[in-house]
């Protein structure tokens, strides 16, 4: 029996949340049934992403000289598109892990003969904080869902961001979980006291966790706001950032100007985020919008306790008891003062991600058996 040929897309492989969860599912997919190429844009920039794609046995295609900046980008995105399919039309599924704004992916799946093109939605709001962009981003969603066969989401949130609350409320799409590798993340002693003398932490020291790209999203600048107020609590606390991006220096001025130099370690990118999990004693996440957070469901893998954006990041990331979501509309002493008065001990909720889906050999499975049904 041949195997059933898949193409991925997805606009760049940067360090992200959404490559997170393709390369951490083609690791436990059965590639006795199916092959998966993947398509990217071209920003001008080279990924290791793209070198791990290559390594798990994928494809990898680029449209070359391809990034959406502009309205006439589009104008060479669709010629290049179309070329793309022409020559590449033996696909069974096209699964599009992007936004709106890449309907064409879709549209020209379908003008050569692809079946099966899913529409998956990974956030709940736009990127860009650019008000013509949004608009147009909006627009783009009538011609994503006509184009669509399968209409896939992290969570219903994102599902309803897209593809519209009816289309959920009706069954159209399916919730995809962002499972994880849940054994990387089990809590391990000899790892928490390796990564925190690598960090020069103390044994007594109370360590703040948050993982993310700095960028706008994440809301640094607000964490480190209500570390500010926290380590006024309790004066041993330190803030562990994992992560680069382009507002990082800015968020760096921002510790110098409060003084937080000693407090706050920016230990950069890290491929073993697991290990660096073990470190941590709590894990904020004060996002502007999310999806549902791959992040947010490793830190309870790794039994921390989880303060979230409340009516931003959706309760359905909630899985253990130890996740308490506060609004952004607190001030950040509000948030300190609550994340003091809470249980703080780390707990094993191996038992509860199995039983809520977030098992990636699960998901792995689910989206091959889709993908070959």
């Amino acid at each position: 029996m041949a195997k059933v040929k898949v193409l991925y897309f997805v606009d760049r492989m940067l360090r992200g949340g959404i490559q997170s969860f393709i390369i951490e599912n083609l690791k436990k997919m059965d590639f006795t049934k199916i092959s998966i190429d993947v398509l990217l844009l071209d920003d001008g920039n080279h990924y290791d992403g793209e070198d791990t794609l290559k390594e798990l046995g994928c494809k990898v295609y680029k449209l070359e000289g391809v990034w959406l900046r502009k309205p006439t980008d589009f104008i060479k995105y669709k010629k290049e598109i179309n070329n793309f399919f022409k020559n590449h039309h033996d696909y069974r599924v096209v699964h599009m892990h992007s936004s709106s704004k890449n309907f064409m992916v879709l549209k020209y799946a379908k003008k050569y003969g692809i079946p099966v093109r899913i529409a998956h939605s990974h956030n709940i709001n736009f990127q860009t904080k650019n008000k013509f962009k949004q608009i147009i981003g909006d627009i783009f969603k009538k011609p994503l869902k006509k184009y669509a066969t399968d209409y896939f989401a992290c969570s219903e949130l994102a599902g309803e961001w897209l593809f519209g609350k009816k289309s959920v409320q009706e069954g159209k799409v399916k919730v995809i979980h962002n499972a994880i590798d849940i054994e990387k993340f089990k809590y391990d002693e000899k790892i928490r006291n390796r990564i925190r003398k690598e960090l020069n932490i103390e044994s007594d020291d109370f360590v703040v966790g948050n993982v993310g790209r700095f960028t706008n999203q994440k809301n640094h600048l607000f964490l480190i706001d209500i570390f500010y107020e926290l380590q006024k609590i309790k004066p041993n606390s330190k803030l562990l950032l994992i992560g680069n991006g382009e507002l990082e220096e800015e968020i760096k001025n921002k510790v110098e100007k409060l003084n937080l130099n000693k407090k706050v370690i920016f230990a950069g990118f890290k491929p073993n985020v697991n290990d660096y999990m073990q470190a941590m004693d709590i894990f904020i996440m004060p996002s502007l919008h999310e999806g549902l957070p791959v992040v947010g469901v490793e830190a309870q893998a790794s039994g921390l306790p989880c303060f979230m954006s409340k009516d931003v990041i959706t309760n359905e990331v909630k899985i253990a008891n130890n996740v308490k979501f506060i609004s952004l509309n607190d001030s950040p002493n509000d948030w300190a003062n609550i994340i003091v008065k809470s249980d703080l001990s780390r707990k094993d909720n191996k038992d509860k991600l199995k039983k809520a889906g977030y098992f990636i050999e699960d998901t792995a499975k689910e989206l091959v058996d889709f993908y070959i049904k």
